[in-house]
């Protein structure tokens, strides 16, 4: 249960290696691609080729614009698109000539029908104007031909946007147009403007500046008889079916060759997320180079598949601790139990574990359940609040792991609910099996007082470990937060407790080692270098002595702080009491049973929601900013593998 051990590799192979092997690792999910220079960079020189050339990087995806044009399939036929998953499980082979082939071709097809759907449109539009130009004609008792061949008038039937109409109506009040609506549809309105013909260049400018498309309908009323307006209606009927014809033509389409499109699919999304992991991949004189971080425990899986897939490929690997020796930040890779992967959200909170870092999670899984149900101690109010979670969880209220810690605090509550005797507050149903918080307010806080020296100790212990594992042995022996902290915190806590149970005041020996500790720790710097030489930056004496003052006070406040599990149990039994007064006040109104009633519930359904929420804040602050600063320090990023359906693997 810790970070996970994490390493560099690179592939160096030939091109159908490399895929095959990328493809390989797509399906494993545990491979995050980086820079070529991230693993290579002391290797780069030696790779270069006899002629001089070096490695070339890529980075754009060939099969990007094929799976755009193969969706586009899917959305002109508002179908849905075929499960990703599947095709990660079955991926045909097929080559990139061939992908090409079949998804230009049926994008050759959409377009076709697209741009004949759009002449017929605009065919049909020109028969629906000539129409409703005979109609208005009609209405005025006027000839078509007569219309047209006017000396003197200048007679516009055209097509533009309803916000351009408007425009040109402000521009007929101020010049000689006279503008008239015939059809509004779509947001688009047909209209005949008319004008004198000594007028008609200066409109056709207006015209322009407002996007008239002008139709120029002599040709269809030439020879016009008396079924024209008939005639004209037949022949839009006939461009209206055959532009359904042709909207339908995609669905129709895909339904004919559904298997194979989908087949079709599955392969371009394979091979595009192929190239997606590979697109900071290197080529060399056509040998190409895939570089990435892999957890250390995955390392023979992956030497099996090149074995098996890339016999001609060379697997390059290095240590997370000689990436780490050149700068390399290495991704957080988790790896606890289902019970402490619960609280795996609640560092992040805080900070992912940077890599190399002790991963705080177990800690904080024992210790958040510990606080918590210290503080909200309660049989009832516990149940309450798992059962709240869980119903919060199912409605998808609450994400799933903030959902699953609450009702862990809140069987947690529970139990130490069954410890104090305590049942919404009551404490006459169930006898405990400790204490009471409302009768064993000092059993309270020298408990709380221990569990503060108690996990204070731990985080320093945890802090001497990391700083062993970092090869900082001055720093673990003689520091404020290493051994010699240690030793003095656990005797200054131990002459404080004598001396206050005592009455006689701390025993001096302990106030002497105390003492002589105290020097250690100030002059820690120097007895680390007299001893173990330099082995870091020296942070200067007068900076030293104030961050050494600084860790020793730190003690006081820390453990001063976990006061507040007594204070928040107690504060919970008194909001409870003061619940149960309130109802027994209301118990002798006029229908005081219901009054009753409905104060206990408000009043427990108040205190699992507020004091809930109020004791969860403490609880995260005495993980933060108490527990937290003897050993963590965070600052890690998640590790981020590809996989088929481009999210991280879970």
């Amino acid at each position: 249960m810790a970070v996970v051990e994490m390493m560099g590799m690179s592939l160096i192979g030939p091109r159908e290696e490399i895929e095959s092997l990328a493809s390989e690792m797509l399906s494993q999910g545990n491979f995050e691609p980086v820079p070529l220079e991230y693993a290579l960079e002391r290797r780069t020189a030696s790779l270069s080729a006899p002629g001089g050339s070096r490695i070339s990087t890529f980075q754009k995806n060939p099969y990007d614009d094929l799976l755009e044009k193969l969706v586009r399939v899917w959305k002109e036929a508002g179908a849905e698109f075929p499960e990703e998953r599947s095709c990660s499980r079955s991926t045909p082979s097929l080559s990139f000539d061939e992908c090409s082939r079949q998804v230009l071709d049926a994008a050759k097809k959409l377009e076709i029908w697209r741009k004949r759907a759009e002449v017929l449109e605009e065919e049909r539009e020109k028969l629906m104007a000539a129409g409703a130009f005979l109609d208005a004609l009609a209405s005025a008792d006027r000839d078509v031909e007569e219309t047209l061949k006017t000396r003197y008038l200048s007679i516009t039937f055209g097509r533009l946007s309803s916000e351009n109409f408007r425009r040109l109506e402000e521009m007929a009040e101020v010049t000689p147009l006279l503008v008239f609506p015939v059809v509004a549809e779509k947001g688009y309105v047909l209209a005949i403007i008319f004008c004198s013909r000594d007028y008609r260049e200066e409109a056709e400018k207006i015209y322009r500046t407002v996007y008239v498309k002008e139709y120029d309908l002599g040709d269809i009323f030439e020879g016009a008889g008396e079924n024209l307006r008939n005639r004209l209606r037949e022949r839009r009927f006939d461009y209206e079916r055959a532009i359904r014809g042709l909207q339908d033509a995609p669905r129709n389409y895909l339904g004919r060759r559904r298997k194979e499109l989908e087949l079709l699919y599955c392969a371009v999304h394979s091979l595009q997320r192929v190239y997606a992991l590979c697109q900071k991949r290197g080529e060399m004189s056509g040998i190409f180079v895939l570089s990435g971080v892999i957890p250390a425990s995955t390392l023979e899986q992956v030497g099996e598949a090149v074995d098996r897939l890339g016999p001609n490929t060379l697997l390059l690997t290095e240590k997370g601790s000689e990436l780490q020796k050149r700068g390399k930040q290495l991704p957080t890779l988790l790896k606890n139990n289902f019970f402490t992967r619960t609280f795996e959200e609640i560092v992040a909170l805080y900070s992912l574990p940077s890599y190399g870092e002790t991963d705080p999670s177990p800690l904080v899984a024992l210790s958040f359940c510990l606080f918590f149900g210290f503080m909200f101690g309660d049989v009832g109010h516990g149940l309450l609040l798992a059962a709240g979670a869980w119903y919060l969880a199912r409605k998808g209220i609450l994400k799933k792991a903030f959902a699953s810690v609450i009702r862990i605090a809140g069987i947690s509550a529970m139990v130490f609910g069954f410890l104090y005797g305590s049942v919404f507050g009551s404490e006459e149903i169930l006898p405990s099996l400790w204490t009471s918080p409302m009768h064993g307010i000092s059993d309270l806080i020298q408990t709380s007082l221990f569990v503060g020296v108690a996990f204070l100790s731990m985080g320093i212990v945890v802090n001497i470990v990391s700083l062993k594992r970092k090869g900082r042995i001055g720093k673990m022996l003689f520091d404020g937060e290493g051994a010699a902290g240690l030793l003095f915190y656990w005797t200054a806590a131990a002459a404080a407790a004598i001396g206050f149970t005592s009455g006689s005041g701390a025993p001096k020996p302990l106030l002497v080692l105390a003492g002589i500790l105290f020097l250690v720790i100030l002059f820690s710097s120097v007895l680390e270098r007299l001893i173990f030489g330099p082995q870091g930056e020296d942070e200067g004496g007068v900076v030293h002595t104030f961050t050494v003052f600084h860790d020793l006070l730190s003690f006081l406040s820390n453990t001063a702080s976990f006061v507040r599990l007594a204070a928040f149990a107690l504060n919970h039994a008194g909001l409870s009491a003061a619940v149960f007064m309130l109802s027994d006040m209301v118990h002798t109104l006029p229908g005081g049973t219901l009054f009753r009633a409905a104060v206990l519930i408000l009043g427990n359904i108040v205190i699992v929601g507020l004091e809930g929420l109020i004791v969860f804040i403490q609880t995260l602050r005495l993980e933060y900013y108490e527990f937290f600063s003897k050993f963590y320090h965070g600052g890690g990023r998640p590790f981020t593998p590809v996989t088929w359906n481009g999210k991280n693997k879970e």
